[in-house]
Order: structure tokens, then sequence, then C-alpha cells
């Protein structure tokens, strides 16, 4: 049986496809355009007309991003660099990252030699000026904040052949921790996954969120109503965005500079002096897909507890003071601890990712102290708990929890705040504190509602979340931390993960520093932040943020409990009336209090509905400092008319799937067709239908049960119909798989051939081997198609719903592969198997065989699963 050539042609140019107003071309970085009919460069995504015609490219050209590091404090410049090759008229649309903690307080636009400074207005009142300019066929520049680490820029009017720059400016302070200094930009913006809305394909923005009518706050239901604003769109798979990035660090440290690493790039440092340093992307131009992560040593010096000041003019002063914690004696006798591991298994984590969690949490297990009692809950939309309690640390609970960790993959959507939600309302132990350690990409779009909910009901639970991946959301992860009273660690994917696990087992055995109190002894300060100072785990200094009414000097005392025992210290701050250097210290500390405002409305920001007495604060400081928020933008308009009549194509500049996320975990293991596209399909991460994670009693029938070697003792769930052979009634999926094997880690060991699969195949007899292998790897509706074929008995073409036409005993199909042996494809012919077409190499064959031998197909151990092809 052949298969149709429009199907196999339309299969194997899946990579190749125009997406969302774009052509992909070739694999390499863009280089500059002259000429409006200038030809995409290998790696470029085309602008192309209805016709398919090539009309321009990709308009962002290239981000060079300029830092200048004085101590703690950096400012940083980013220049987006937009040029239009067509012959039109485009507005472009882009969506990128910065800092969390970013005080973005200046943005110019420049056109040739013209520049033009923004003015920050409020949020409605920008979109306003803009959206008006643009009209008049003005260039104009509009700068959105939609998270504290998410931005859009919209450039309008941008002329044929015609440059336009933009330029963002902010302030931060770098993080130090233990002598070492970190200074991180991100590069890219990460696929957030949002109920009901998002991304269905690469190369397009995410949909819009669903209306919704929510009233006062929703709780632990996940609530995201702009979600076409976070989804930037993706470039399909093999391609390149065509913009690149450089990056320039220039260290001014005040005493020598010791050593200097970049986690995930390779750098060339310049030694200037002892005390500076300039650090340079090597090559110069780089692929914006992972964060830029320096760190550096200051040598010979320990840090010192300091003020950092600045007044304009006598009895208006900013100061930003930083406490260096005492050393302590290791902490010998741990208290007991009740342990929590919650791990994200969802699509971005697939592959790499994950991997890296699991190792890092293999290590948290293997390491658990003997008095403690721990649970282990994976999660994406649902909530898999490896036992039905908190249990002893006994070797016989380390090696069920071990086994329960071990076939995890990343698979499903992100539902975070349905995770917390469940951490948070396990009943408590009063004889042991609760620690959390979570591990997870962060790759939500309601991370908002997520830290308020930590806020609200952390009760005494501290969180350590882990940031898994080398583009995490820091906004959500550090926001846990922060109002789960515990602390952050990130983990890139180069990062050994036991080093990341012994470093928060040093933090949770004993904090370094309890209920750290500052008494000013009278001192003229004020509106100081952060109210509540947190706790410190390790040698982190103590930050704090506020102004002071007149010049003055004294002593001030810390207090605290340190390693259980009353501790004090005395402080000499000096607080100058006039003191002109230091010109961020007001930016950062007017940040600090915009981010203590929103704080106490982050779900009225999340929904859309903000309390209006907090969001007129936020305005007012936010005018007043000449800062971005949630409700102020950035806007610059040329006032001559370019473009008569306002007439212009809009174009959304794609982003790079960040560094170690996989399309298949984001996407689904195949990518859309424009035709399934046009039939409604959904995507797996972006609107995933609830899954259940039955047990193996459920999903395997009599195969196996809560007596089943390694079976989880808790946590049980009904079985999805699909994994009793039924098809579910839902709308379709990229990924059929994902409905049955992907989600039970007893049915995942199998389907990947794993060893304690082999172990629990052999232990079963012949029937319950057919059983199980049929329900692991084959899509419900090619179960018992054999016996439907042989009843029918014709020889001629039989149709069954949800498969290709059998025709002379033969069926169409794809197959999953979890490796391609060398004696593979010969092993595939020796069973009929007729190969059509390899759609991912190694990994997702094409191709026809008899239904008779659909049985000995899933008994080899490489093949994942077999299922009706998808792209008809």
């Amino acid at each position: 049986m052949s298969i149709s050539r429009p199907f196999l042609v339309a299969a194997l140019l899946l990579a190749a496809v125009s997406l969302a107003g774009f052509a992909p071309r070739g694999s390499r970085a863009s280089q500059p355009v002259q000429a409006a009919e200038a030809a995409p460069t290998p790696g470029q995504l085309a602008i192309v007309d209805g016709e398919g015609r090539t009309i321009g490219l990709c308009p962002l050209r290239h981000t060079d991003v300029s830092a200048d590091v004085a101590g703690y404090v950096a400012r940083v410049n980013v220049r987006q660099e937009f040029a239009n090759p067509s012959k039109e008229p485009v507005e472009a649309l882009y969506t990128f990252p910065l800092p969390a903690d970013a005080a973005v307080d200046d943005m110019t636009m420049t056109i040739g030699k013209r520049v033009v400074r923004g003015q920050i207005k409020r949020r409605e009142e920008a979109r306003q000026i803009y959206e008006d300019a643009r009209a008049a066929g003005k260039a104009a520049a509009l700068l959105d904040q939609e998270r504290p680490n998410i931005f859009t820029q919209s450039v309008a009017n941008i002329m044929p052949g015609e440059p336009v720059s933009i330029t963002v400016s902010y302030v931060h302070l770098l993080k130090q921790e233990e002598g070492t200094y970190e200074f991180a930009f991100p590069m890219v913006v990460g696929p957030r996954f949002v109920p009901g809305g998002g991304y269905s394909s690469p190369g397009q923005r995410g949909a819009p969120s669903p209306r919704a009518q929510i009233e006062g706050d929703p709780g632990s239901t996940s609530v995201v109503t702009d979600a076409d604003r976070i989804t930037p769109p993706i470039t399909p798979p093999n391609t390149r965005a065509g913009h690149d990035i450089a990056v320039t660090v220039r260290i001014d440290a005040g005493m020598p500079v010791g050593e200097v690493k970049s986690a995930l790039h390779e750098v060339e440092v310049r030694k200037e002096g002892e005390t500076r340093s300039v650090v340079r992307l090597r090559g110069g131009k780089t692929i914006p897909n992972k964060d830029f992560i320096l760190r550096y040593t200051l040598a010979g010096e320990e840090l010192r507890t300091g003020v950092l000041a600045h007044a304009a003019r006598s009895g208006d002063g900013y100061f930003t003071l930083i406490l260096q914690p005492p050393a302590a004696p290791p902490q010998k006798d741990v208290s007991p601890k009740e342990m929590v591991f919650v791990i994200d298994q969802t699509g971005s984590q697939s592959g790499l990712p994950i991997r890296k969690a699991k190792e890092t949490m293999r290590y948290c297990i293997e390491n658990l102290n003997p008095g403690d009692t721990f649970q282990l809950i994976g999660f994406n939309t649902q909530i898999y708990p490896c036992f039905s309690a908190a249990v002893p640390v006994t070797p016989e609970n380390v090696t069920q929890a071990l086994r329960f960790l071990e076939p995890l993959e990343g698979n499903g959507g992100t539902d975070i705040l349905k995770a917390v939600d469940h951490v948070l309302q396990m009943p408590t132990d009063p004889a042991r504190p609760r620690i959390v350690c979570y591990m997870t990409d962060g790759y939500v779009g309601n991370d908002m509602q997520i830290i308020d909910y930590v806020k609200k009901h952390r009760g005494q639970t501290r969180m350590f979340p882990f940031g898994i991946g080398n583009s995490i959301n820091r906004f959500l992860i550090e926001g846990m931390a922060r109002e789960g009273r515990g602390a952050v660690e990130i983990v890139d994917l180069n990062m050994p993960g036991e080093k990341a696990a012994a470093k928060f087992y040093a933090r949770v055995a004993k904090p370094l520093l309890l209920d750290v109190q500052v008494d000013w002894n009278g001192l003229p300060v004020v509106d100081v932040f952060p109210r509540h100072i947190p706790d410190v785990f390790t040698s982190t200094p103590i930050i704090l943020k506020g102004r002071y009414t007149r010049g003055a000097a004294g002593e001030i005392t810390v207090r605290g409990l340190l390693r259980g025992k009353p501790w004090s210290q005395t402080v000499q701050v000096s607080l100058p009336a006039v003191r002109v250097e230091g010109g961020a210290i007001p930016t950062l500390w007017a940040r600090e209090k915009l981010e203590d405002l929103q704080a106490e409305d982050w779900v009225g920001a999340q929904t859309g509905r903000p309390n209006p007495k907090i969001k007129d604060q936020i305005v007012g400081l936010a005018l007043d400092y000449r800062l971005m928020s949630q409700y102020t933008s950035f806007v610059a308009v040329e006032e001559r008319i370019v473009n008569v009549g306002g007439k212009q194509r809009k174009v959304d500049v794609p982003v790079e799937m960040p560094d170690g996320v996989s399309y298949e975990g984001i996407f689904g293991d195949r990518l859309e067709m424009p035709e399934t596209r046009a039939r409604g399909a959904v995507s797996l991460y972006a609107r995933m239908p609830k899954l259940q994670a039955p047990a193996l009693s459920r999903a395997l029938g009599t195969a196996g049960g809560a007596g089943a070697p390694g079976a989880p003792s808790g946590g049980s769930q009904p079985a999805p119909a699909a994994a009793a052979g039924k098809p579910a009634n839902r709308p379709a999926l990229l990924r059929e798989e994902a409905k049955d094997e992907a989600e039970v880690p007893e049915v995942q060991m199998i389907a990947r051939g794993t060893e304690e699969g082999r172990k629990r195949l052999q232990a079963m007899t012949p029937e319950q081997r057919r059983a199980v292998l049929a329900r692991a790897k084959l899509a419900p509706v090619l179960i018992g198609l054999a016996e439907r074929v042989k009843k029918d008995g014709s020889g001629g073409t039989l149709r069954v719903k949800g498969v290709p036409d059998v025709e002379k005993g033969r069926v169409e199909v794809q197959v999953w592969l979890n490796t391609l042996p060398k004696e593979g494809l010969a092993a595939l012919k020796a069973l009929g198997f007729e190969l059509a077409g390899t759609l991912t190499k190694d990994r997702l064959l094409l191709g026809s065989i008899p239904v008779e031998r659909l049985e000995k197909l899933i008994e080899l151990e490489w093949i994942r699963r077999v299922e009706p092809p998808r792209y008809r």
C-alpha cells in the first residue's frame, strides 16, 4: 500500500512551512541589508504577502547591551536596532525580557541622526499618543511593561531603507553571595503556559486570553488575562529569528578584580588595571536564546557594611544600606524537618531540563537526614504524589521515591498554582517545620497570582525554589522564595545538580540569621524597604533602601538570632546633607517602593482589575521618578510625518526558543501544518485538557496494582478514557501519545524501554504483557484493529473511524522511537514495515505495516509509540 503523495510532501516539508506571515530560511544569523529587495540570509525569517512572495525581512536586526558596573550598581543600556528592507512601511512589535528588579527609567528613539527622548505617561495615555502618531504617519515608539521582567516594544512607521534604533536604560543592584558578584541579563522570553490561550504553533503569537468575568480573588484557579501580550512568536525549528545580540560589561570595582567567569557564554576579558575589567561576548554577536550570567570575585577583600547615599539638595536624600551578616560556625545539630520535593514535569522541562532537575532531586532524596520525613510530588496540570502523606526516611521509602522519579518526563501544561495550593493545603506536622524544594523553570502566565497566593497562604512553610534551565522566569522563582521566606537557587544546564542540592541542604540546616531588625536610634530615616527584612541563609548581604529628611550621622543597631542565639552589631552611618554622586540611588529606592505597593495588589494586576487606590499610588510614584510599571509606559514621537496616510504592515518580531527547551515539549512531538490549524487543532502545552495520572492497577488492568513493585502508595486517580482503550472526547491534541503514557510513571517505564520497565514485563504472563504493551504503546484506535480486519475478511478496503483506510490488510502509521538502533530499519522491514519518510531524525518515522504485525512491532523495546498519522 502506498501513502498519498500530498500527505507525504506535507509531512516532509514540516520545517519549511510559512507560519504567521514568516517563511523560514536556513540556519544562520542575519547580515545587514541595504536595498528593499534584499534577499533573506540563511536563518532569517522573511515577511511574506498573501501569495507567499517575500516582501521583506524581520525588522529587528541587532540588540546591543552595554553595562557599566560600579560597586553594587549597574547602569545598563539596551539598544535595539530596527530596519525595514521592504518596499512599504512597517510597524514592529517585539516582546523581550529585562531583569525582574530592573528600574527602567529612560527610553530614546533614534532615526538617522534625529534623537527623540521618550516621555513617561499613564499606560492608557501613552497608548493613545502612540496610536494617534501611527495613524498620522509619524515615527513613534511605545514601551509597555507586561510583567516586571517582560516588556513589549512597538515601533510604528519604519520607512523602507531607514534604520530606527530604540535605547532602553535601567539600573539595578548586582547580587552578591559568599564573595561572588553576579551580573545577569536575560535574553529571551520563555514560552509561558496560559490556560485557555497561548501558543498553538511556532511562528505565531499566542492566542489572547478568553474573556472572563472575574470577581474578587480567584484563589487557586489560574487566571491570565493578557496571554497574547506575554507569548511572542517562537521561530519554527531549524530557523533563526535573524537578529543577534552583543554584550559589553565594564566593571569598576574600586578594588582588585579576581576571577571573572561566564556561566553559559564564551567571553573575552580585558583587564584595565587592577580594579577594572571589560567583558565582551566572544565574537561580538550571539543568538539571544539564554541568559547572560557573569560572575566575578574581588581579590583579597571581604564585603564591608556601608552606605551608598545621594542628596541633590539639603533635606532630601536617599540611601542604600548594605549590611554584611556575621560569620558563624557551621550548624552541627540539625533539627528534624518535613521535606517536600516538588518537580515540574511539564512540556517546557522536556529533555535536558528535566534530566537536570531529576539529577538535582535525586541527590536531595539520597541525602535526607535520618530524622526527617519527606514527600515527592510531580506536577503538570495535575498533581502526582509519590506517597499518600509524608513518610519517614527509610531505605525502602527512599528507594520507592527514586523509582517514582526515574521515569518522569516533561509533558503537559505548567499549573504551578495548583501544585503550590496542594503543598500549602497538606496537613502540617507540629513536630517538624516544613521545607518545600520546588524545581521548575517558572514558565507560566499567572506568575503574579502565584506570588500573591504564596504570600497569603504560606503559614509556617518555607519555600526554596530551584530555577531549572538557561532562561528561567526569575521574577516568579525569586518572588516565591521571597514570599515563602526561603532562598532561591538557579541551576543552569551546565551546573552539576549535586552542587546545587548540597547548597540547598547547607541553607536549610539552619538559617544563619533570623528575625533581623534595625534600630535607627533617632536618625531621620523614613520609607525603608523592604518593610520586613528576610532571614539570611548564607553569606548574602542585607540590602535596605530608604530616604532621609536631613543630613545626619550616628550609630544604628542591627539585631537578630545568630544560629538561635541573640546577636547584635553597631554600625556607624553617615547620611550627607548634599552628595551629588550616586544618582541612581533615588531610582533604586523608588523601584523598591513601587514593588512594595504592587505586592499589595498582585491579584489586581494579574486579573486586570487593579485596586484603584494602589494603582493611583503606583502611577504617581512612577511618574515622579520617571519609571516603568504595570500602569506607566514610555512613548516617543517624532513630530514630522514620514508616512502619509499611516498605512503600514504590522510585523511581530519572533524570538528564539530558549536554549535547552524542546519544540516537542511546547508544541508536541509534531508541529502543526496550516491545514491542521485551519481545523482548529490546539496545542498540548498551551491548551492542555485535564489529564489524570492513574496508578498502575487502573492504567494496566490486572497487570499490576498498589502492591506491584514500585507502584506509588498514594495519589491514585481514575484512569482517563483513553487509558482504558476508549477515545477521549476532547479537542484533537498535537501529540496523541500524551493522553496515555506520558502522564503515568509506570507506563512511561514500559513505553520508554527502561530497565525497570523490562523487569516488570518479564514478571507478567504473556496475556498481561500483550495487554500492557498495547495500552502503553498503541494509540487507542489501533488496539484490536487486527481482530477487526480479520473479522472483516474481505481483503479489500476497511474504513475505521480515526484510522487511515486499511487496504489489503495494511495501515498507515507513524512510529515514535526512543532511539533508532543500528539494525533498526532492517528489523522494521522484517516485520513488513514500509518506510515512507523520516519526519524527525531518529525519533519519528512514517510508513505502513500489516495490521497483524502491530503486536510484534510494539514488542521492540526501542519503539515508544505507534499511532495514525496526524497530518492528513
